[in-house]
């Protein structure tokens, strides 16, 4: 398959940010497309430049604090984290990205951000699936008001339903008045390092509130690597389980009008979705 300049990019931070993984010995795991690129394609989905990874919440914060201390190591790599934060930065996930390749998003003041991958932390969720989908649910209505509040404008963007729709316009309006700053220390609240003494795991902090965000701990108690382009990346040794626990039917291709990324960013003057 020809490769994408940002399928290139992201590919190669993703090699210098798994290699610092392994060095030392953090775990990480390929999740969500990325993980499907593996199993399904070796690589890359083909109209997907998104790179995901997930790490543990006790691996993650030492890989930031890393990180910020050996920036050498990062061969010219900048890191994007709400813990040590950029003022602008609207995610309460992480991101590695690549300078060079300066992209802007639709909607989203500029802080810098060039090409990059995704870094997920995973968070306990508890030894009750009742409760851990009500931490999911609770971190899915604050993550969405926290993104609403660092939009630039009220947009409808990728917002589906009649209902949702409504809803938005009067929550972006809250949103502003509270401010980020409200919703990110809530969000915070909500991280733990209790993976190791949970059954149930997942993101918390930036949630989708559905049961398919949360993982049996388990299923990543183990790892193998599998083929991802012309490298091999840790995926969970029970990734058939958590593909079908996300997907279902993961080895079966979406329909054309699907074949579409969920990014959209600009890079160098061209439009990419991915």
């Amino acid at each position: 398959m020809t490769q994408s300049l940002s399928q290139k990019v992201s590919l190669n931070i993703l090699k210098s940010t798994t290699d610092i993984c392994e060095k030392l010995d953090l775990r990480y795991f390929l999740i969500y497309g990325s993980l499907i690129g593996a199993v399904r394609h070796q690589g890359f989905i083909p109209w997907d430049d998104d790179v995901d990874i997930m790490m543990p919440r006790e691996d993650y914060n030492r890989l930031i604090k890393y990180c910020n201390k050996n920036k050498k190591e990062l061969k010219g790599l900048e890191i994007f984290t709400p813990i040590h934060g950029q003022q602008n930065y609207p995610y309460m996930i992480t991101r590695i990205s690549n300078p060079n390749y300066k992209i802007e998003i639709k909607n989203e003041t500029s802080y810098g951000m060039g090409i990059f991958i995704d870094i997920y932390p995973f968070d306990g969720l508890g030894n009750d699936l009742r409760k851990a989908l009500q931490v999911e649910k609770k971190g899915d209505k604050i993550s969405s008001l926290y993104y609403l509040s660092t939009r630039k404008h009220y947009s409808k963007e990728n917002t589906k339903g009649i209902v949702k729709n409504i809803i938005k316009f009067p929550a972006f309006i809250f949103s502003k008045l509270i401010g980020k700053s409200y919703f990110k220390n809530k969000l915070f609240e909500l991280a733990n390092t209790e993976f190791d003494h949970s059954k149930y795991v997942g993101c918390a902090t930036w949630a989708s509130g559905g049961i398919k965000d949360i993982f049996e701990r388990e299923w990543f108690e183990k790892y193998v690597y599998l083929n991802f382009e012309n490298y091999k990346f840790r995926v969970p040794y029970c990734y058939d389980k958590v593909l079908t626990h996300i997907y279902g039917d993961y080895m079966e291709l979406p329909s054309k009008k699907d074949q579409i990324g969920h990014h959209f960013y600009t890079l160098k003057g061209k439009k990419y979705d991915h």
